[in-house]
């Protein structure tokens, strides 16, 4: 990000102007953008950039959810049994990509959904 973009921009915009562009190994050194950016400390900043990607994955399980016809009530429900923020911080490190994130939780969400009955195409396919 130009700096002064990051003079233009501020919050949830400024954040999104530093992911454009960001590979995985990227991912980790934004931190250090954002303490910059809102002028706080590391470990503040690694908590504001999971943070980011917690909104980000609510977003598109909401969205997949939905595509596949769960309400929205149901959805924040069965949310609360999947580990969301710890799957945030580890896309935040650059150790899983948010696409990656988001199909994994959405399968945990899918075996809760069904009483642990998730349908596994390995197990199909090797059952």
């Amino acid at each position: 990000m130009h700096k002064q973009d990051s003079n233009k921009l501020r919050g949830r915009s400024a954040i999104e102007a530093s992911h454009t562009g960001v590979t995985g190994e990227d991912e980790a050194r934004l931190d250090a953008a954002i303490s910059q950016l809102y002028g706080v400390e590391s470990d503040e900043a690694a908590e504001i950039h999971a943070n980011y990607h917690v909104d980000k994955i609510l977003a598109s399980l909401a969205k997949r959810a939905g595509e596949n016809g769960m309400k929205r009530k149901t959805l924040a429900e069965r949310v609360q049994h999947l580990d969301v923020s710890g799957t945030a911080r580890q896309v935040a490190k650059g150790k899983l990509t948010e696409t990656a994130a988001v199909d994994a939780l959405f399968r945990s969400l899918s075996a809760i959904e069904s009483d642990g009955k998730a349908d596994d195409r390995y197990v199909n396919f090797y059952g």
